[in-house]
């Protein structure tokens, strides 16, 4: 993969490539933005750019000569990736790579170290990495990746280099979707909303959430104020029977109750706000049944919800205090609490 294949990211993408064309690149860079935006592709892309035999111009790769290939295949002896051993990066981690770092880089060229995410060392491994921060090796440049800058010590964030990585918009990354994966525009469009600018999240979405699912959830909430409590108790007792999503289908209802809401505000301009936007009809027929007051008391009851499943709470017993909740305030309709 060239630099030109990274979408989104020109910005920094320019800034390493100008350090690398000019000689200049530093000996440790901190890559900070959201997770699955392209941090970790671009350090394997400057790396494999630095290394290669027969660039075809400045600061690119060829993709054909031994070293790229190498890369390509995930074979480069230089590359060192440091990933967590169960929730952290450990100091024994951190002194096999300064074992490592000693010698001259193997393959003769340049040596790339990867830490991913950074914010995951914990206090031994942040102490003992200072001390390379502070020496670095000849021909070796660290890049410590992370989403959450502000769990790094002070010492480690002031020896490197920042290089800031932004969300994609929901279309880029819609257009991504398809491309790469083979969504259709309606349901790309739909993960990219939810994926708060990370392509990473959104192809985890789309592998999790299964998008028939999502309409017959959806079309639970809308017909909630037409259920007996006999039938809101049997659809409770199926749901929790699928605890695994329940998360999922909390999430999306709250999604939709937001969505509800910038049609009440917004009228037709937010229309292009949605994320349900294949379901507009249905999300207008909803948003007329409901004041803006109400809305924000059922989002409320979901986010309740919520905690309580957080510490264990009943499941069935949970969804059953929800939905009757929820019927509760859709009988109320457009009425305005006195």
């Amino acid at each position: 993969m060239s630099f030109d294949q990274i979408r989104g990211q020109e910005k920094a993408i320019a800034i390493l490539r100008h350090a690398l064309r000019n000689g200049r690149l530093a000996h440790a860079y901190l890559f900070i933005g959201p997770e699955g935006v392209g941090k970790r592709l671009t350090a394997l892309t400057l790396f494999k750019a630095m290394n290669c035999k027969a660039p075809p111009e400045p600061a690119e790769s060829c993709e054909t000569c031994p070293s790229c290939v190498k890369v390509n295949t995930s074979n480069h002896a230089d590359w060192i990736l440091l990933e967590p051993e169960g929730e952290t990066l450990k100091i024994d981690q951190v002194r096999e790579m300064q074992r490592r770092i000693r010698f001259r880089p193997m393959e003769g060229g340049r040596r790339a170290c990867i830490l991913d995410p950074a914010d995951s060392l914990n206090d031994a491994a942040s102490n003992a990495l200072l001390k390379t921060l502070e020496e670095p090796p000849q021909e070796t440049h660290l890049f410590l990746i992370t989403s959450r800058p502000h769990k790094l010590l002070p010492t480690i964030l002031s020896r490197c280099q920042w290089v800031k990585f932004r969300p994609l918009p929901p279309g880029e990354i819609a257009r991504i979707l398809e491309g790469t994966r083979g969504l259709e525009a309606d349901k790309a469009r739909y993960y990219a909303s939810l994926a708060g600018g990370s392509v990473g999240q959104a192809v985890a979405l789309s592998d999790r959430v299964d998008f028939q699912k999502r309409l017959d959830w959806l079309q639970i909430f809308s017909q909630l104020a037409g259920k007996s409590s006999e039938e809101i108790f049997e659809t409770c007792e199926r749901l929790a029977k699928e605890g695994e999503e329940i998360e999922d289908l909390l999430n999306l209802w709250k999604i939709w109750v937001r969505d509800l809401v910038v049609l009440q505000v917004e009228g037709e301009e937010g229309k292009e706000r949605l994320v349900n936007q294949d379901l507009l009809p249905a999300a207008q027929r909803d948003a007329a049944r409901f004041s803006c007051e109400r809305l924000e008391e059922i989002f409320g009851l979901i986010s309740e919800i919520q905690k309580s499943l957080a510490f264990n709470a009943n499941k069935q017993l949970a969804l059953e205090t929800l939905m009757l909740g929820i019927r509760r305030e859709t009988a109320g309709g457009k009425t305005a609490r006195v």
